[in-house]
């Protein structure tokens, strides 16, 4: 009964809920709506169609991938209406030059006589940051269908998500003395922050290896470094030191920018630091064993994909020592993260620790993390007999794609001194209010022994703001651990100690998070409803977990 029921929770899905109407805040007359375009190339596309839509897209921004599909199918029913679809790449500079876009998913509704009737997104579905399960506005089918019947679209003008495409407004930075190349300046920064997921076969939407793709990609880059999007790191740079610190400084961006807004340039490649040695398969060397989940699962194009689980007997002989673990989903675009758990064989199950999607996960793959290793002398324990529980969350890319997703342990050389916990801070007592835009929930674990923490890793849901973990000593002295002021579901970081963090026993761990449950966030599925725990990611979770030895 205690696994049948193990394997339920895990293997408990992530529904999807009905999102709340998103505003549209753009002013139809500033966007152009109205305007008539007497040019050849709008003229010659509107030969012999009834609305001529206009679709910008890019071939390395994600959220333009997602909408593909849709703009895919749309062409294809509004073809025997006589609506036309022009999906313009954001490099064609006539098309550009023409209608400005702003953004690679930004679409234009132009009718008979050539009028601009509207501009915007396609719909609310996708946006930075987020991604709904459904759109709950369709902006460019409501327009299309205006236009048709001979009306004014309800709504004009909106907002379109993705990749820029124009120069994005100067942003105050400090200035950059000389002249920025990319070989001297700028490649030091890719290799130092940003290779660990822009190479090939990586989450990254492109490479940085080399400069044309770098350079081909340059105002996207800079959009993105300004508005500390990327690389994808939420943590307070004040507190803590982190092995895994990916943060650009302050000079970093300046540098980037400046190198963009100068037009990209090469500069001498002997200027070029030396190459960075990419790891070609497993990132921790060739593991000692692998298993992988026992078939391939397929993701469609578009759409939600529920929580999947696949069980896998190890068939181990004898009880192991794990050193390093690495997750390696076989498609990357698709994954968004992966849990694996251990399971105790049946005549072992009352030695099985605490194992409730809380706690005990041996390894996990999360969006720009990469394996972990252990210190010397620590390690996670499998059993003999046990049996691996992958749970994978699935994330439509716009490409169909099949995934087999595999794990990796190098085995320690001899039974560790000190054993790795995974234990989570958490509160299942959540009550969030309707239209909270910044409440506040804590939990609490205190150490029952003395105690060197490893990593944190703050985990809430699409209602997630900001997350902090605080120790205080027996005496009730307080230590801020870390601080994210800006939680963001879709990365999930886990930030790794540069130096284990020391904690006496009676040491208390409070977990402070808070969440926007107001129409302001923009992935809030529902304003107006209390929210309270639960697996869905329409639900919430308040869940701080750590890894820590015992001292």
């Amino acid at each position: 009964m205690k696994r049948l029921c193990l394997v339920l929770l895990l293997a408990t899905p992530a529904l999807p809920q009905e999102p709340t109407p998103a505003p549209s805040g753009v002013d139809p007359a500033k966007a152009g709506v109205g305007r008539a375009y007497t040019d050849a190339a709008i003229q010659a596309a509107l030969q012999d169609a009834t609305v001529l839509v206009v679709a910008f897209s890019g071939p390395d921004c994600p959220i333009s991938k997602l909408y593909k599909p849709r703009l895919d199918r749309l062409s294809k029913d509004y073809a025997p209406r006589g609506v036309r679809f022009l999906t313009v790449s954001s490099d064609d500079k006539g098309f550009v030059a023409l209608l400005g876009p702003d953004r690679t998913t930004e679409a234009f509704v132009i009718d008979s006589k050539g009028v601009l009737r509207y501009r915007g997104a396609v719909d609310d579905q996708y946006g930075i940051g987020y991604a709904k399960a459904a759109p709950s506005q369709n902006f460019l089918v409501d327009a299309v269908e205006a236009v048709l019947g001979g009306k004014t679209p309800h709504v004009q003008a909106t907002e379109a998500p993705g990749c820029v495409v124009e120069k994005s407004a100067k942003t105050a930075l400090p200035a950059v003395s000389g002249k920025v190349t990319f070989h001297k300046d700028v490649e030091p920064i890719f290799q130092k922050r940003c290779l660990e997921c822009h190479r090939p076969n990586e989450i990254g939407p492109f490479s940085l290896l080399k400069y044309d793709k770098a350079k081909a990609s340059a105002k996207q880059i800079k959009d993105v470094v300004v508005k500390r999007r990327m690389p994808p790191w939420h943590a307070d740079p004040n507190v803590g030191e982190w092995k895994n610190d990916r943060h650009l400084s302050t000079l970093e961006i300046s540098t980037i920018a400046a190198w963009v807004d100068a037009g990209a340039p090469e500069g001498n490649p002997k200027d070029a630091p030396p190459a960075t040695k990419v790891a070609e398969g497993w990132h921790i060397g060739t593991p000692d064993a692998t298993w992988s989940i026992p078939r391939k699962e397929h993701v469609p194009a578009e759409g939600t994909v529920p929580y999947r689980t696949s069980l896998v007997p190890t068939l181990l002989k004898e009880d192991k020592w794990v050193q390093a673990v690495e997750v390696r989903p076989g498609a990357r675009t698709v994954v968004h993260h992966v849990l694996v758990f251990v399971v105790y064989p049946l005549n072992r199950l009352k030695e099985q620790p605490r194992l409730d999607g809380l706690n005990g996960y041996v390894g996990i793959y999360v969006p720009g993390e990469g394996p972990t290793t252990f210190p010397d002398g620590m390690g996670k324990y499998v059993p003999a007999g046990a049996t691996l529980a992958f749970q994978i969350h699935y994330t439509p890319s716009g490409e169909a794609a099949d995934d087999q997703t595999q794990i990796g342990f190098v085995w320690a050389k001899r039974k560790p001194d000190q054993e790795v916990v995974t234990h989570s801070v958490h509160s299942q007592r959540i009550k969030i209010p309707p239209e909270a835009p910044d409440h506040p929930e804590e939990a609490s674990f205190t150490f029952p022994t003395d105690a060197k923490i490893l990593s944190f890793l703050p985990h809430m849901h699409v209602r997630g703001k900001a997350f902090k973990y605080v120790a205080v000593s027996p005496e009730g002295k307080e230590e801020v651990l870390l601080d994210v002021p800006r939680y963001d579901f879709n990365w999930q970081t886990c930030y790794r100690l540069k130096e284990p963090k020391a904690v006496r026993k009676g040491t208390t761990i409070h977990a402070y998070a808070r969440f926007d449950n107001s129409k302001n966030n923009p992935a809030n599925p529902d304003s107006s409803k209390e929210v309270r725990w639960g697996q869905q990611t329409w639900e919430e979770m308040l869940v701080g977990y750590l890894d820590y030895v015992k001292d």
